[in-house]
């Protein structure tokens, strides 16, 4: 199959799939935790995506020489939000980690927009993000600021995947900066509490690793890519806005992982924010599409600039992903 070619497929479809693989593969992840940590299971999920993204992409090593100065602090960010994320995720519901991590984008909106009602909406998502951090993260203040860190580091992943986008053709950014992200993360990992490599590379810790990267990389920004081609870059922001739903009920489902009613009003106080400020952006005149350059999300609500298809957990977080 040729990357990113994938029929006539409904657009809208396109995405909910790639949505509901990122947190199916998110799940999986934290029963990976139980043997390599989250640590552990960040360096084989990106070192393993970036391989099997540039097997798919086959990009041009002169790019990397040309644009390296763009993809460095891509990938960096990029590695930044992953290890955040799994740590996050590692210490708090899985639902409540993707709502907290919109708070980047849609601090990002209110600083961008000149509508005064898109500060409604920001406000609205503020009461819901202090419900859930007062409700979960202050049982655990290291996972609230890997969640909150994990959305800062969205922001800048989406504003800096919208020039890789212009910069560097199909899906080459993507694949690059992933093995930057990779890369960059081999050093790093050690500090960060990596188990010993007899750990990471039994067979059944690089299995499951493979799928985790499968789930949360490979499928979910194919999706997204292809989705990006069909979709107004606006349009694709406000359907992506069920995606903390959706990792509630894939928390929920897999994990056991079960958010009161209040908790519950909360997630949908952001995701009710993140629909308002993407579907007022979309009143606005659409500019000339940029050819996408992958979410989660992501991506995870805002009047941001116009995301590349690697925007997970956020290009998806437009009216907000790892």
């Amino acid at each position: 199959m040729r990357p990113y070619t994938l029929g006539t497929a409904p657009a809208p479809l396109l995405l909910l799939t790639g949505m509901i693989s990122l947190q199916f593969g998110s799940a999986f992840a934290k029963r990976l935790f139980e043997q390599t940590g989250p640590t552990g299971a960040t360096l084989l999920r990106l070192v393993i995506a970036a391989a099997l993204l540039l097997l798919v992409s086959r990009p041009a090593p002169r790019l990397l020489r040309t644009h390296w100065r763009l993809l460095l602090p891509y990938g960096a960010v990029f590695a930044v939000m992953q290890f955040s994320f799994y740590e996050a995720t590692s210490r708090l519901p899985l639902g409540v980690v993707v709502t907290l991590e919109f708070s980047g984008p849609l601090l990002l909106a209110a600083l961008t927009s000149r509508r005064a009602l898109d500060r409604v909406w920001v406000a609205l998502a503020g009461a819901g993000l202090l419900v859930l951090g007062g409700t979960k993260g202050m049982d655990d203040p290291v996972g609230l600021a890997a969640s909150l860190l994990t959305g800062a580091a969205l922001t800048g992943y989406i504003l800096l995947g919208a020039r890789v986008g212009r910069a560097v053709p199909g899906g080459s950014g993507l694949a690059l900066g992933l093995t930057v992200a990779a890369v960059l993360a081999l050093p790093a990992a050690p500090a960060l509490g990596l188990p010993s490599p007899g750990v990471l590379l039994t067979p059944g810790v690089l299995a499951a690793a493979l799928a985790v990267a499968v789930l949360t990389t490979v499928v979910p920004f194919s999706l997204e890519f292809a989705a990006l081609r069909r979709l107004p870059p606006r349009v694709f922001a406000v359907l992506s806005t069920v995606e903390p739903v959706i990792a509630a009920l894939v928390g929920l489902a897999l994990l056991g992982e079960r958010l009161s009613w209040f908790q519950w009003a909360a997630v949908l106080c952001v995701v009710g924010a993140a629909v308002g400020t993407g579907r007022g952006a979309a009143e606005a005149p659409e500019p000339s599409p940029v050819p996408p350059g992958p979410s989660p999300a992501p991506p995870t609500a805002r009047s941001t600039p116009s995301p590349a298809p690697s925007d997970r957990s956020p290009s998806r977080k437009n009216g907000v992903h790892t």
